[in-house]
């Protein structure tokens, strides 16, 4: 494969870099817009108030880039392990393994790196389009829609409307998403899905436990981030319109915690899944 120029790469300054952790969803937008077709594919980032390179934007961007490298498949699963937390005031360059193509899957593996150091690594699965053999999708009982909810527009990475519902089982959180703004475009969908999904159960957890008064909140003497993620993705999900995410806190312990993420369609049907492996401890002195 070619390799690009480090000049290729607009390397100066963050999206957001006046506001670090503060971001628009055209922010967003213009960070998941991936330009390079000649791995490394050079990526822009956002910047972090810790300092690091933002792990929802990375899986947004693996979303981005996996689709448009297959064309004709969409992203059916990804699994993506953070390494390291990076610099986000440094380029971001993204390497891209074909492990399989052909027929009805590609595979791929993307490494998030800067210079020799990994940020990230994924292993993503893509699936052609095809018509049912079978076909199996109940519908749950929704919630009370997002008119019940707390407004929730403050959460952090996510700028977009947000409601969160009182919580009616232990460990497990309803949280209405609408994004307006996306477009029209089912990649981008996904990928805004990849990102969402990362912010959520940790930021659930630290305020269900009392460790912090809302997600934005300071969180003096704790250390929380994203180890590891995996989404799959069943049939589309316009963002544009209202849609749930239930987030299950199905582990916390010896200083990591597993949730479960499942993603509805205003119908009630599952349009989506995650599972999250995170850190979480007191900080070292």
């Amino acid at each position: 494969m070619g390799v690009q120029p480090v000049e290729a790469i607009d390397a100066t300054l963050p999206i957001n870099a006046a506001t670090p952790g503060y971001f628009t969803l055209s922010d967003l937008l213009s960070v998941l817009d991936l330009r390079g077709d000649v791995p490394p594919v050079p990526a822009r980032t956002l910047a972090s108030a810790h300092g690091g390179v933002w792990g929802s934007q990375q899986l947004g961007q693996q979303v981005m880039l996996a689709e448009r490298l297959t064309p004709g498949k969409v992203v059916h699963s990804l699994h993506t392990i953070f390494a390291r937390p990076g610099d986000c005031m440094q380029p971001v360059w993204i390497d891209v393994e074909r492990l399989a193509s052909g027929g009805s899957v590609d595979a791929l593996a993307l490494t998030f790196r800067q210079g020799a150091q990994q940020l990230s690594r994924a292993t993503m699965m893509l699936r052609a389009p095809a018509p049912d053999f079978l076909r199996v999708s109940p519908a749950i009982t929704m919630p009370p829609g997002p008119d019940a909810g707390e407004p929730d527009d403050d959460r952090p990475m996510m700028p977009w409307e947000s409601r969160a519902l009182p919580p009616v089982e232990e460990n497990v959180r309803d949280h209405w998403s609408r994004i307006s703004g996306a477009g029209s475009d089912p990649t981008l969908w996904r990928a805004l899905i990849a990102h969402s999904c990362e912010l959520f159960p940790l930021a659930d957890i630290v305020v269900a436990q009392g460790l912090a008064e809302a997600p934005r909140a300071p969180r003096a003497g704790i250390a929380a981030m994203v180890l590891s993620q995996t989404v799959t993705f069943f049939n589309d999900l316009d963002v544009r319109d209202w849609h749930l995410y239930r987030v299950h806190t199905v582990h916390v312990g010896h200083g990591r915690t597993g949730s479960r993420i499942e993603v509805f369609a205003p119908d009630g049907t599952l349009r989506a899944e995650a599972e999250i492996i995170g850190l979480l401890r007191g900080t070292r002195s």
